[in-house]
């Protein structure tokens, strides 16, 4: 009877145990922890979600970065007027939209992150980026050497970006939204090249329009006690509309020579370069929710 007796009480704690275990993966049975707790596991799915924990609080998040046409070095190879012309508008090659002749600035977007309710946010980023330096070259000269300092071409930047990100699902540690979002972005640079009556001030400026949306998974660290950060990874649609002009004046006729391109299309919000590092930088982010974690769900 005692062996008996010792058989059944072993298979009961057997089964407690199984099902305590079961309760962690699949969910709860029981009672659920204090309000503000976190789960011990990224599987637990008692209590408050990470989620609810940081509505009515302002994340901080970087939104990636946006490549700007400028020019790329001096003169960027732009015509210049040689008197022999006339009045003939002469373009620049068309490898300066976008090829190798021209340049390339980034602005990196920084902003925040608002969520009004537990299903509905606003977000905005900010960039502003500018530039301004010059070269030395030193060669052997007869006595010495010879020293030829030039200007680079100066840059500034601004960039604005608007979303509102909607909640579609939400679970303990994760949830998806999408976020229809608007993004402005201008750029302008110039450099004046030669000397007396051969210089030309020489500039470049371009636009950049975007509206589009972004599907977003957000998966934040309550599992360890920190449901105030959180990783982002996202992919969208956008309509992009960009426009970019390059112009040389030179000083002593002051007759323009300029070359505009603009360009509309649909594309994603990541690329338009695919590398890895693309990815990363335009896919995934980190948002950090300030404020210690409230106690109950809002």
């Amino acid at each position: 009877m005692r062996s008996i007796l010792c058989l059944v009480v072993g298979a009961a704690i057997a089964v407690t145990t199984s099902v305590a275990g079961a309760q962690d993966i699949g969910g709860s049975t029981g009672p659920a922890p204090a309000a503000g707790s976190t789960g011990g596991s990224i599987t637990d799915t008692t209590g408050v979600t990470d989620h609810s924990q940081v509505v009515g609080r302002m994340g901080l998040r970087y939104f990636g970065t946006t490549t700007m046409s400028v020019l790329g070095g001096a003169g960027a190879g732009l015509p210049s007027y040689d008197g022999t012309q006339g009045n003939v508008t002469v373009g620049p090659p068309a490898s300066l939209m976008g090829g190798a002749s021209a340049g390339n600035a980034t602005l990196h977007t920084v902003g925040a992150r608002y969520w009004l309710s537990n299903g509905l946010a606003i977000e905005g980023g900010l960039s502003i980026g500018f530039s301004s330096g010059s070269r030395s070259t030193t060669t052997p000269a007869d006595r010495g050497t010879n020293t030829v300092t030039t200007d680079v071409p100066n840059f500034f930047g601004i960039g604005f970006q608007f979303g509102v990100p909607v909640m579609l699902a939400e679970s303990k540690h994760l949830s998806i939204n999408l976020t229809p979002l608007v993004g402005f972005h201008y750029a302008t640079s110039a450099i004046t090249t030669g000397t007396d009556d051969n210089a030309a001030d020489q500039s470049g400026r371009s636009l950049q329009l975007t509206m589009g949306a972004n599907a977003a998974a957000e998966l934040q660290f309550g599992f360890i006690g920190i449901p105030q950060l959180a990783l982002q990874a996202q992919f969208g649609l956008q309509l992009r509309y960009t426009s970019s002009t390059l112009e040389s004046v030179p000083r002593r006729s002051q007759l323009s020579t300029s070359s505009t391109r603009s360009d509309f299309g649909l594309g994603t919000t990541v690329g338009p370069n695919y590398g890895l590092g693309d990815i990363i930088s335009g896919a995934i982010s980190v948002i950090y929710y300030f404020g210690s974690a409230p106690g109950t769900q809002h």
